[in-house]
C-alpha cells in the first residue's frame, strides 16, 4: 500500500522562510526542505497499480504555475498535543482551480 496525495513543491524561498521558523513548539513534527509541500488532494492508503492510474491521469492535466506567498499558520492537534503545524498560502484562486481539476 501506498500513501497518496497529491501535491506542489514550494519554490525554495518559500520553503527556506518554512524552514527558518521551525523552532519552538517540542512536540511537532519538524519536516525537512524534501518533505515541504502544498497539498492539493489526499488520496489515501492505494494498492500501487491505483497509484499509477492516478499519475497517468494527473499527466494529463494541464495548468498555468500558481504564484503564492505565506498567509499564516496553524496546528492540528493529536490527543492534545499539537502534533503537525501547517502554513496557509494566498492567493487561493489559482490553488482552487487546480484542485478542482486534480478532484
Amino acid at each position: 500500500m501506498i500513501r497518496l496525495f497529491v501535491a506542489l513543491r514550494p519554490p525554495p524561498a518559500i520553503r527556506q522562510s518554512l524552514l527558518d521558523i521551525m523552532e519552538g513548539v517540542p512536540t511537532a513534527r519538524w519536516q525537512d526542505d524534501e518533505q515541504l509541500h502544498v497539498t492539493l488532494r489526499f488520496i489515501g492508503e492505494v494498492e500501487r497499480p491505483v497509484a499509477e492510474d492516478v499519475a497517468v491521469a494527473l499527466s494529463q492535466i494541464a495548468a498555468p504555475a500558481p504564484s503564492v506567498s505565506l498567509a499564516g499558520v496553524g496546528r492540528f492537534e493529536k490527543r492534545g498535543r499539537t502534533d503537525t503545524l501547517w502554513a496557509a498560502v494566498s492567493p487561493h484562486d489559482a490553488l482552487a482551480a487546480l484542485h478542482r481539476k486534480v478532484d
